[in-house]
């Protein structure tokens, strides 16, 4: 099957076939970094900072407002003003899920926060102390925190055990009345005061409502990370991106029987398994950082180094699996070469495993940034829907660029047919490629490129 039926229009194209090869793939090039027009356009750390200020601005009313509801009056003589907060674990979620949750744990304890205030006398010089009382039945701290010495307030946390000495939680879904009894000396008589709540405790629907929640700054954030956190991370995916399209796309040409045609729907299929890759990979990323919030972000930065090199070992060995698929020059006598050769051909699961292996690689190096960023409003707001929504609309802006620059190149039957004829060496350049970004991610050294091409995009 011809790339051409015009004999003319094909000999001047055989005449041609460097310039036009060369040619073609500068504007692939051009093409799969279309998404480099966001620095230029958006600017991204604005763009972050707005979003992140509103959804602060409403996480802190919103905690106000349950905090209200959850804050009970201990009335008694003297001046000394007492309000008690039950801190429940939804309360944590709406207020600081990301923050203080991990110290006080509040789905393994009860969380009271006790607060005094005096206007003209000096408050006591200890803290009160504090007695819980479930069904008639009292249960002493487990935990306190508050300083003794204290003017004219004082915040105080208490601790108390969610379970009873049989092991049977204090709470659960029958109704039953929490009652905290505290006693400091705030009149002569040292008078006590308590404060009660009836469980389970019922939420008004309007202060549980995620209002951030909004096409628009989903689209804003994943804007705001395409220009401002990840660009280094993606001008590196447009390398390995090319290598793997022209590793394996082309590389279908050298086989027997094959045509430029098949090749070209090759390249379709490599491409569209690549761009799934990194897309689902940061799509899921999205999902559970949405979900754990700072959790992940602690983890990641206590593996990033062995995930690291777990994604350099992977993509090396993915690099070589190409150059024995593609039959490049000297990978493809490897020890273990037949042994690839018979392993399943299709070359689809090979390029969206290396687009993830590279991602995940990618996610290591910036998880500081990537997380940090969407703590602000995913982690905070403690959506797994949103954090996946904000990293795939992220990976849509890269994929649909990447994908337009495959279509492209393989409707070019000129570079096609050139690119046949130098497979092998193609095949063993990308290889290469694909094995030094591996070793990049095992050295530790993912930045150096980064770094060295920045100045030259004004994005330094």
């Amino acid at each position: 099957m011809a790339w051409t039926s015009d004999p003319v229009r094909r000999g001047w194209y055989e005449a041609h076939q460097g310039p036009v090869t060369f040619l073609s793939l500068v504007i692939t090039v051009a093409v799969c970094s279309a998404w480099l027009v966001f620095p230029y356009l958006v600017q991204g750390k604005k763009l972050l900072f707005q979003v992140g200020s509103d959804v602060r601005q409403e996480q802190r009313v919103q905690a106000i407002s349950i905090g209200r509801h959850l804050t009970r009056i201990a009335d008694g003589p003297g001046e000394a003003e007492v309000e008690v907060l039950y801190a429940t674990p939804t309360y944590f979620e709406v207020s600081d899920r990301a923050g203080v949750v991990g110290k006080y744990q509040p789905n393994r304890y009860l969380v009271f926060v006790v607060t005094e205030t005096t206007h003209t006398e000096r408050l006591p010089g200890t803290p009160p102390s504090a007695k819980l009382v479930v069904n008639g039945e009292g249960y002493l701290p487990t935990f306190r925190e508050g300083p003794d010495l204290a003017e004219h307030h004082r915040t105080t946390v208490f601790q108390f055990s969610q379970s009873d000495a049989r092991g049977e939680r204090l709470v659960g879904k029958n109704p039953l009345k929490l009652q905290l009894q505290l006693q400091n000396r705030w009149d002569r008589a040292d008078t006590p005061r308590a404060a009660s709540w009836q469980t389970p405790i019922e939420y008004p629907p309007e202060l549980l409502a995620r209002k951030g929640f909004t096409p628009t700054m989903v689209l804003a954030l994943a804007a705001g990370l395409l220009s401002a956190v990840l660009t280094p991370c993606l001008l590196q995916l447009i390398v390995i991106y090319l290598a793997t399209l022209t590793g394996l796309g082309a590389g279908e040409l050298a086989r027997p029987g094959a045509v430029p045609a098949q090749a070209a729907r090759r390249m379709l299929y490599v491409a569209l398994a690549f761009v799934g890759g990194f897309s689902a990979l940061f799509t899921i990323a999205g999902a559970v950082i949405g979900y754990a919030g700072k959790e992940v972000q602690l983890f990641l930065a206590e593996a990033s180094r062995s995930v690291g090199i777990s994604a350099g070992v992977l993509l090396i060995a993915m690099g070589v699996w190409m150059g024995v698929k593609t039959r490049a020059p000297l990978v493809c006598r490897l020890p273990l070469a037949r042994a690839i050769a018979r392993v399943d051909g299709k070359n689809v699961f090979g390029s969206a495993l290396m687009a993830a292996g590279f991602s995940l690689g990618c996610m290591t190096c910036f998880s500081g940034a990537i997380v940090a960023t969407l703590l602000v409003y995913v982690g905070a707001l403690g959506s797994a829907t949103v954090g996946a929504a904000v990293l795939f609309m992220f990976s849509l802006g890269v994929a649909v660029p990447f994908l337009a620059a495959a279509f492209y190149l393989s409707r070019v039957m000129p570079t096609m047919a050139y690119l046949s004829r130098h497979a092998p060496l193609l095949a063993l350049a990308s290889t290469t490629v694909i094995i030094a970004f591996g070793l990049v991610l095992i050295t530790d050294n993912f930045h150096v490129l980064s770094n060295a091409i920045y100045p030259f995009l004004g994005l330094s």
